[in-house]
């Protein structure tokens, strides 16, 4: 076989190519390997941060840390009670249930309503009005009740077909309970005679169910009287929501209603600002790109120190909050437990305070976890050393791919020359 023919100019090229470029290659790989890993590290924890720092916000706004409970001695009446609940015993009567008011006109299913003239519905002082001769020749009480429901000032009331051996009646609810949401009808009507119907339809209505409000007493003596036009009352004890379940029979006991702590859920809260907290420190420790990073271990100390001092005259360690020899915050139930049940106010302030620890560590973590703070400028400058090594990368592909057609000449004029020679010694 021809020398000349032996050789692969393409592939010469190609292996020279990539002998001259794999240290360079290898060098740009790593960079963008590391300035990858760290933009990704730093977006982690920037958004870890800011969900910490919402937790923060919330439990000093809300003041939901210190959890409350609201039991009460009868099904007749469900109790739940949030942070502002303040402990204590509470003597209800449920006297009566909030209703709302239903009314049953009857129709015949198939006859069809007059084509003109109006039905004035009116609910709790607001008035709409359905006139009969936009609903078309032949329409019937469904067509009626269809456009009742769908009516853009619809005001607070549903109408539904209901049917009773061969009696079929329009029934008007109204969608929210009690005595100020009464619904009064009225027709006027037009030149048809079949108007007689609607007219005797409203004369023969009934009452399904009476509107009217929800009546409760407060007291071992019945001595105050609160109303309400729903059966979910909030207001009446600070803190406490009443969801009232049945009326009461007379000579029935009062419903013990006890609010209190509930100790459990407020250590769960504490545990989990507990564990948010050490999820953050453990993720720089972890992170070979957070770990030796100054700027990331300029913030684990600032969070750290929040810890350090006195809040209200008292240090977090009497309270139940301490560091174990590894640097992780924890729990001591004992002194946290004495805390609660010797002055929780004091415990509240201590950690949602506006001198708390909770203020502290949202001081520290703002400057890192805002959309414009350090960890954003540090992720912002790691982009554009990785934006400069992907452009170093392509300047050095298209210097490559020059490289490659440069040794690709030279290989095929070698070629030609070798076969060139290779022809005038078979002359000889």
């Amino acid at each position: 076989m021809s020398s000349a023919l032996s050789i692969d100019p393409a592939h010469l090229a190609q292996q020279y190519t990539q002998i001259e470029r794999a240290a360079k290659d290898q060098s740009l790989q790593r960079k963008h390997n590391l300035f990858s890993s760290q933009i990704k590290a730093f977006n982690n924890l920037k958004s870890s941060l800011s969900d910490f720092l919402t937790k923060l916000e919330n439990f000093q706004s809300d003041n939901s840390l210190l959890a409350n409970q609201a039991t009460s001695s009868n099904t007749a009446l469900a109790v739940t009670a949030d942070s502002n609940a303040v402990p204590g015993s509470y003597d209800i009567f449920v006297e009566q249930l909030a209703q709302a008011q239903q009314l049953a006109m009857t129709f015949d299913p198939d006859a069809p309503l007059a084509t003109d003239g109006q039905l004035d519905i009116d609910v709790a002082g607001t008035t709409f009005s359905v006139d009969l001769a936009t609903l078309g020749a032949g329409a019937t009480v469904k067509e009626l009740a269809s456009a009742i429901n769908n009516h853009a000032d619809n005001s607070g009331v549903r109408a539904t077909l209901m049917r009773s051996g061969t009696d079929t009646f329009l029934v008007l609810t109204s969608e929210e309970s009690g005595l100020a949401n009464q619904i009064n009808l009225n027709f006027t009507a037009g030149a048809d005679p079949a108007g007689a119907d609607m007219s005797n339809a409203l004369a023969g209505m009934q009452e399904l169910t009476q509107a009217q409000d929800a009546i409760v007493k407060m007291g071992a003596n019945s001595s105050v009287t609160i109303t309400s036009s729903s059966n979910k009352m909030e207001g009446v004890i600070e803190g406490v929501t009443l969801d009232l379940k049945q009326a009461q029979s007379a000579g029935d006991s009062a419903i013990r209603v006890e609010v209190g702590q509930d100790n459990d859920a407020t250590k769960e809260n504490i545990q989990g600002f507990v564990d948010q907290y050490n999820a953050i420190l453990a993720s720089i420790d972890k992170d070979q790109s957070l770990k030796d990073d100054s700027l990331a271990k300029s913030m684990e100390r600032q969070l750290r120190g929040a810890f350090q001092g006195t809040f209200e005259g008292k240090t977090l360690y009497s309270v139940g909050l301490e560091f174990d020899r590894f640097g992780k915050l924890k729990i001591d139930s004992g002194r946290l437990e004495k805390a609660l049940a010797d002055n929780p106010q004091q415990f509240t302030e201590m950690l949602t305070g506006p001198n708390g620890v909770m203020a502290k560590l949202e001081t520290a973590i703002d400057p890192y976890a805002s959309n414009f703070g350090i960890v954003s400028k540090k992720t912002q400058t790691l982009q554009a050393s990785l934006d400069l090594v992907i452009d170093k990368q392509k300047r050095h592909d298209y210097s490559m791919d020059m490289t490659y057609k440069r040794y690709l000449s030279q290989f095929t004029q070698m070629q030609v020359t070798i076969a060139q020679l290779e022809s005038s010694m078979g002359q000889f």
